[in-house]
């Protein structure tokens, strides 16, 4: 009963409305962190559903659906292209953490495609109609509304770490946010299809299918003021997976938020975020 009244809380359900979520009752602990820190980064997110199959569902406010958990154990086809809560399973370790990455450990690669196609669009155009323009260290990078958001607020955080630093502006060269295009060497989309990635300094930071290095010395000598100024707004870093992909930032705040509750550096309120660490501050979302 706690369960569900506390995902009911962070659903927002009205007092009279606490039997909308009828799935709520046996959802386990982490259901209800995955669900605050999702309707945190996504307020699109409004409730919660399971249906007769045992299915739970994201309704976002235009009333469509997104896939969260199957409900049941069951392989998935494409172990990249998961549901909500499978995509959100592998905790992603925050700087200074650069554990090692084994075969499968690649917190954030998982990807709900739904989602994504729910949250920025289904196509080409649809994404490109919501595209914004930032810039990195004076260059221009196209990404989707609130991707575009966070990197103006970690541009500054740059900014301050070359004029401490000025080797670190050789890896942030920015070599493009979105396209239109494949994961390379793969099937699915890229998260730049959907205008939520950007790659830096391709040439000097190499993707896992271009170096026989496993794992790559880069994964631990990058330099941390690049990640953290990153992770600190809701980008997660493609070094810390085993697929590594050294220039790649993604935004995605789910894992950030839940990486930081989990630490005690954020605590869960109705607000928003509360800081409770020193490694960097999340921005308050109303």
């Amino acid at each position: 009963m706690r369960c569900f009244l506390l995902l009911c809380w962070l659903l927002g359900c009205a007092p009279g409305m606490v039997h909308a979520l009828p799935s709520v009752p046996d959802a386990p602990a982490e259901d209800a962190l995955n669900l605050y820190c999702l309707r945190l980064s996504y307020p699109a997110v409004s409730a919660l559903e399971r249906d007769g199959d045992g299915a739970q569902w994201l309704v976002l406010a235009d009333g469509r659906r997104v896939l969260y958990s199957r409900g049941r154990a069951e392989l998935q086809a494409d172990p990249w292209n998961v549901d909500v809560r499978t995509s959100m399973a592998d905790l992603y370790p925050l700087e200074p953490e650069r554990p090692a990455t084994p075969s499968g450990v690649a917190p954030g690669r998982r990807r709900s495609y739904a989602l994504l196609a729910a949250l920025y669009g289904a196509d080409a155009g649809e994404v490109g109609r919501g595209l914004h323009t930032a810039l990195l260290l004076g260059q221009p990078v196209r990404m989707a509304k609130a991707a575009a958001l966070a990197l103006r607020k970690v541009e500054p955080l740059l900014a301050e770490a070359v004029r401490e630093e000025p080797g670190l502006r050789g890896l942030l060269k920015s070599d493009g946010g979105f396209l239109w295009r494949r994961v390379a060497g793969e099937q699915r989309l890229s998260p730049h299809a959907y205008g939520v990635a950007l790659d830096l300094s391709a040439r000097r930071a190499p993707y896992w299918r271009w170096s026989r290095l496993r794992p790559h010395p880069m994964q631990q000598s990058y330099p941390p003021a690049i990640v953290t100024a990153f992770e600190s707004q809701g980008f997660i870093w493609g070094g810390k997976w085993h697929e590594y992909d050294l220039m790649h930032f993604e935004y995605r705040p789910e894992l950030i938020c839940k990486a930081r509750i989990l630490r005690g550096l954020e605590k869960m309120n109705a607000a928003g975020f509360e800081t409770g660490g020193a490694t960097g501050e999340m921005e308050p979302r109303p």
